[in-house]
């Protein structure tokens, strides 16, 4: 079998090839013996010739049929390794869940969307632990009347609390990406807001709210709000003004009425 490897663009493939950033994200996903930990994307093992080993169960889950090949050469010995051919984004998640940890190296276009699939798991997860485009940890953590907060910046908070723990320069991988990027760090909560049943609506909301950020609340939310007065929340104000709080009190004023 040829293992030669040239990274695709089409799938974003940046691998890591930096022993010393390696090792430190390593360190943050502090593999324990008990731990079931899913890798998305491993692409040539960067970071699971470190995981194998020092964990109960090591899941990979890879999209490039060459990749998985590989991965099967190298670690398809392992007993505690299972190897996934698929994407992410459409591949049913049961089969490996519960995890402790879901660990990698996101690509940089789909980063947010695989963000949201997490969310939708996150009762079966503890952490999740990913590089992303720095812009995307940016705005994760950002505050509000800020360029970068947004819908994603909101609905975190929902599913758990988020942090950036360093940034990563662009020369630490192959082929080098034109971006910065930044090791995340999500502690999944999603429990925490039982008062917010309806997630769905939720999502929505705030969604709705953004989709026009320009807009004042009034005009953004008409389909929701109609003409209702709302005496804890001014309607005047665009969609980042209003912090997690502020949309928790709006959900709960339009399933109240």
């Amino acid at each position: 079998m040829n293992n030669t490897f040239y990274p695709k663009k089409s799938l974003g493939q940046n691998f890591l090839c930096d022993p010393n950033i390696i090792r430190k994200i390593v360190g943050v996903i502090a593999p324990q013996q008990g731990n079931t930990i899913v890798e998305i994307g491993p692409g040539n093992g960067a970071l699971t010739d470190y995981l194998v080993g020092k964990c109960k169960e090591l899941i990979l889950i890879e999209k490039d049929e060459q990749l998985v090949q590989n991965l099967q050469v190298k670690y398809g010995s392992y007993e505690q390794v299972s190897i996934f051919h698929g994407d992410i984004l459409t591949m049913e998640w049961q089969p490996f869940l519960p995890a402790d940890k879901i660990v990698g190296n996101l690509p940089y276009n789909i980063s947010s969307q695989i963000l949201f699939a997490v969310y939708h798991h996150a009762s079966h997860l503890r952490e999740a632990i990913f590089m992303v485009q720095k812009e995307v940890a940016l705005r994760l953590v950002a505050k509000p009347s800020t360029k970068e907060y947004g819908i994603m910046t909101v609905l975190t908070p929902l599913y758990g609390k988020a942090e950036i723990l360093f940034h990563i320069p662009p020369t630490v991988f192959f082929p080098r990406p034109k971006v910065n990027s930044s090791l995340i760090k999500i502690y999944l909560t999603p429990d925490i807001h039982k008062d917010i049943e309806d997630k769905e609506f939720f999502h929505h909301l705030v969604r709705t709210a953004f989709n026009q950020r320009r807009k004042t609340l009034r005009n953004s939310l008409k389909t929701l709000i109609g003409a209702q007065q709302i005496s804890d929340i001014d309607l005047g104000l665009r969609a980042e003004a209003l912090s997690f709080e502020d949309f928790k009190r709006l959900y709960h004023h339009l399933k109240e009425n």
